[in-house]
């Protein structure tokens, strides 16, 4: 008996010791989570991660197959949803078969009667339209109180009502803004933009200002735009011009600019413009998941291809890593001679995508992350690459596209031709 009480004390002991040191690893553990996630909060450039602390109710039996534990959590939500978790009723099954649809051709009833015939007779289930077009507008009314977005408001079509009316034809709806190339609101907020050593706002060749990508004033507008059309009932969201202007690392000495919180960055300038443009596709991926809304991104195929080009700041697997949907611009027109080992790329539809989707998949099996591919294809005709150069993009040529994506093993595809006259006859 004796025996026994020393051998029972002993197993109390033993059971104090080792609940003393999970304890004591366990908040160790804690610190040092807490450490490591404000530490990639700063080289994030943004916010540290969310957290949903899920409670117990008070007074109520726990569910069965739920461990007590599990309600006292700490969850971190960067990666709580998924593109199949986001994905909206309207959704095809068999995969997005879409075309761009101008916005300022909704009212013009040849173009929308046009694209409705293509959307009731064909197999095509998608249209992409713009919620902030190319110079910066926004193309609908939205109900906010947000001044910003109510200067750069130039409503050409009724959201709701062009959503409601998509949705009853069972049409995947597709919101694209375009990001950082903005001259409207730069307009109102200078300091949104770059500057010139004169004070005056930088402009390209063409006029068209790009807005800082480094500031949060800038990243919080156009992702509040995002929050808009999801809360109207946007599908999902494309992000276009998610870069810096062209040739940006050439003439960034001449320009008077802030880094914002990137300034705390000790990286290079190249580095500092990847990290800014791959971390708002994470930030925007994160915050609009609220809405179970999926982030696609447009890129030009050609980023594939460079891979890192850090003087517009993208990193091609590193911005596709973060986004839901990666649809690159692979159309043939607009690749130089010999890529792909193709002399005249436009004049090999087939063989221009099938070997662009072979490159962009060994890139996507390697990611943590694999978006999925959905690539812009062509269907109009490229007359400014010179003659010899370019085809006559028919039915035959748009369907040779469509084909190496099928060949592919893909199913997801957008087709674009900004006037939104789309070939007839094109087996989708």
């Amino acid at each position: 008996m004796k025996y026994f009480r020393k051998s029972l004390v002993l197993v109390f002991l033993s059971i104090f010791l080792l609940a003393s040191c999970n304890n004591k690893y366990s908040a160790n553990r804690n610190v040092l989570s807490s450490d490591i996630e404000s530490q990639d909060a700063v080289n994030l450039g943004q916010k540290k991660p969310s957290k949903i602390e899920k409670k117990h109710p008070y007074g109520k039996a726990y569910e069965v197959g739920v461990t007590p534990d599990d309600y006292n959590m700490d969850y971190d939500t960067s990666r709580l949803k998924d593109l199949s978790s986001k994905k909206s009723p309207y959704y095809p099954k068999d995969g997005v078969r879409g075309l761009y649809f101008n916005t300022y051709n909704i009212s013009n009833p040849d173009v929308f009667n046009h694209i409705m015939d293509l959307l009731e007779t064909t197999d095509l289930n998608t249209v992409v339209v713009d919620i902030k077009d190319d110079w910066g507008n926004i193309t609908c009314k939205f109900s906010t109180k947000d001044k910003d977005i109510i200067y750069a408001t130039n409503a050409v079509f009724d959201a709701e009502e062009f959503v409601k009316k998509m949705h009853e034809k069972k049409v995947y709806l597709i919101g694209r803004i375009t990001t950082f190339k903005d001259s409207i609101i730069t307009e109102k907020h200078p300091d949104w933009g770059f500057k010139r050593k004169d004070g005056s706002l930088w402009k390209n060749s063409s006029g068209e200002a790009f807005m800082n990508p480094f500031l949060n004033d800038v990243r919080d507008y156009d992702i509040k735009i995002a929050e808009l059309a999801a809360m109207v009932g946007f599908d999902e969201i494309q992000f276009d011009y998610i870069r810096f202007p062209e040739a940006f690392e050439t003439f960034e000495k001449e320009l008077n600019y802030s880094k914002g919180d990137f300034e705390k960055a000790n990286l290079s300038g190249g580095d500092m413009r990847v990290m800014a443009i791959s971390s708002f596709v994470q930030r925007a991926r994160e915050e609009l998941q609220n809405y179970n809304i999926p982030v696609g991104i447009d890129v030009f195929g050609y980023a594939m291809q460079v891979g890192r080009a850090d003087g517009i700041g993208q990193d091609f697997a590193e911005m596709a890593n973060q986004a839901d949907v990666m649809s690159a611009m692979i159309y043939p027109s607009h690749w130089a001679k010999y890529s792909f080992d193709l002399e005249k790329p436009d004049l090999e539809p087939y063989e221009l995508v099938k070997r662009y989707l072979t490159e962009e998949e060994k890139i996507f099996s390697k990611l943590d992350h694999k978006p999925q591919s959905r690539p812009w294809l062509q269907d109009f005709t490229a007359t400014w690459i010179g003659q010899g150069n370019y085809m006559v993009y028919d039915k035959d040529a748009v369907e040779a596209q469509i084909k190496a994506v099928r060949d592919m093993g893909q199913k997801e595809y957008l087709i674009w031709n900004a006037s939104g006259q789309y070939t007839q006859g094109v087996d989708y």
